[in-house]
């Protein structure tokens, strides 16, 4: 019986350096990096297109992966605001926010936050080297029923 899907397994975001990817991951982030793939072809489409695939693995197995494409021009703006587009990865309590950042911080980031989301999250937003808003968040309480209501008016 198909339900609904189990987790995340990987997101995907383009890199225009994966050096400075695998720094920022790794060093600032604290990811495992766990891959790279490197092919001419793309299996999906059967496109030739010399990229570089990373992957970056998460404390709890899903991974942030980036793929570096040749020849691949940076998009121009889109206008939509910095803030909509951003990933979302959670954090074990409000003291741990606190310490990571003081570490962005420490690697010469200027972290936004602690922001309080009407009592329901407290996150602390920082941009990758591609431009990717992070933001780490403590989900204070479970959405539920009212919530769901709330968002249908």
């Amino acid at each position: 019986m198909i339900t609904r899907p189990l987790s995340l397994n990987h997101i995907a975001y383009p890199t225009w350096d994966s050096a400075a990817t695998y720094r920022f991951y790794t060093e600032v982030l604290r990811c495992e990096f766990i891959a790279a793939i490197q092919l001419d072809t793309v299996p999906s489409t059967g496109a030739n297109t010399p990229y570089l695939h990373t992957f970056y693995r998460l404390q709890r197995g899903g991974c942030i992966a980036f793929f570096e494409v040749d020849d691949l021009d940076e998009p121009a703006p889109d206008g939509i605001p910095a803030w909509i587009r951003h990933l979302a990865l959670d954090v074990a309590s409000l003291e741990e926010l606190s310490e990571w950042r003081d570490h962005f911080e420490a690697h010469g980031l200027s972290p936004v936050g602690i922001v309080d989301h009407d009592g329901v999250w407290e996150s602390l937003y920082i941009f990758d080297p591609q431009g990717v808003r992070i933001e780490l968040t403590v989900q204070n309480r479970p959405l539920g029923q009212a919530d769901r209501e709330s968002g249908l008016q």
